[in-house]
């Protein structure tokens, strides 16, 4: 199965029914290049005056502030106006993604902690923060791919009803909640509803519609048993498994009796979030010894 398939822009028309309303706009080389420069946006309708600085900031400090911001917002209008068409096609307010990336890892730096956004300069302020975001665009352009912003219709979906679902043999092999850093009590009692609203779903909507036999599909099921298709994605390490192991995954065979797993109340993961904004050099057992070196540093600075 090849990898095209799991792109957005190659399954989104054939589920348009099952999935949260989506709009797909196009990024440019120009734009996507930007997204990799290094310095961050502020929003729309804020200036020079608007950025915090004092009497020592110095020209070079606050070009790297107010101008990218200029850029961002005034030398894309196309896109600015394309991307504010869309938002209020979708409601007024969407969750963006960029490629097959949500900026998740930059909900710090939008005020409402979320990344639910309502117009374009929110939306760029999540696409520059995000080095989820970097990453993916930094190897689409190096394999010569299109880049898509994807705008979908903002919806306040509770974590705990979102579930990754294993395909193998043509058919669900393996479920686990979506979430893997928090338990929900309620699922050990649902599971079975849960396992027979996804089975029905792949069975009745999904398997005839696609080619292969093993890919991850991420779904929602809402307070109906509705289930919605969420994501695709092909089954191979690169795709986290999340409760799974793909040892255990790779180890299932076509008899193997499906596997609906929850996160145990004792095992509570720390959250990933810890993380998010904070610079690699300081993430780990890398973040002790940079630290470390900096004191290190500063009290030799303060002997001299």
């Amino acid at each position: 199965m090849s990898v095209s398939e799991f792109e957005i822009e190659s399954w989104i028309e054939k589920f348009r029914f099952h999935s949260p309303a989506t709009r797909l706009i196009l990024l440019s080389r120009e734009v996507c290049g930007y997204l990799l420069e290094d310095n961050l946006i502020v929003r729309s309708g804020e200036t020079d005056n608007d950025v915090s600085s004092d009497s020592e900031t110095d020209e070079s400090e606050h070009e790297a502030t107010g101008a990218p911001a200029r850029k961002a917002i005034d030398s894309f209008p196309e896109l600015k106006r394309e991307v504010d068409e869309q938002i209020q096609a979708l409601g007024g307010a969407v969750a963006p993604k960029v490629g097959s990336k949500s900026p998740v890892d930059a909900s710090w730096a939008n005020f409402n902690g979320q990344t639910k956004c309502k117009d374009f300069s929110e939306v760029l302020l999540l696409m520059k923060a995000s080095d989820r975001v970097a990453d993916d665009v930094s190897e689409r352009l190096s394999l010569g791919l299109p880049t898509f912003l994807i705008l979908r219709k903002w919806s306040s979906l509770h974590p705990s009803m979102e579930f990754r679902t294993f395909i193998k043999h043509r058919r669900v092999q393996a479920i686990c909640q979506r979430d893997d850093e928090q338990h929900y009590q309620h699922l050990e009692d649902d599971a079975p509803k849960i396992e027979r609203a996804i089975e029905g779903f792949f069975r009745d909507t999904v398997k005839e519609k696609m080619s292969g036999s093993e890919y991850v599909m991420d779904v929602y099921v809402d307070n109906s048993s509705r289930v919605w298709l969420i994501d695709l994605a092909p089954a191979r390490e690169t795709t986290d498994a999340l409760l799974f192991t793909w040892a255990e995954l790779d180890a299932l065979d076509a008899n193997s009796r499906l596997e609906f797993r929850v996160l145990a109340r004792h095992k509570r993961a720390p959250a990933k979030s810890l993380y998010d904004g904070i610079p690699y050099e300081l993430r780990g057992e890398r973040g002790s010894e940079a630290l470390a070196e900096a004191s290190k540093r500063l009290a030799q600075q303060r002997l001299r």
